[in-house]
């Protein structure tokens, strides 16, 4: 059986993705892709800093930014 990525963890990969604009759009695809609890799960105030942080660099770190 394969062990699926942790919420957490799968929040970071999209976050440095450069595909999502936020918070709310990442814990959108994450429901997309079938976890629960999201919302509950990515409240905290530091991770959610943490991820706007992700976010905002990996954005301006695709192609055609500054």
């Amino acid at each position: 059986m394969e062990q699926r990525t942790g919420i957490v963890e799968r929040a970071f990969e999209i976050a440095r993705s450069g595909d999502v604009a936020s918070v709310t759009i990442l814990r959108t695809i994450l429901v997309k892709e079938g976890y629960s609890n999201v919302a509950q799960v990515l409240a905290g105030r530091s991770l959610k800093l943490q991820l706007v942080r992700m976010i905002t660099e990996a954005t301006m770190a695709k192609p055609g930014r500054r």
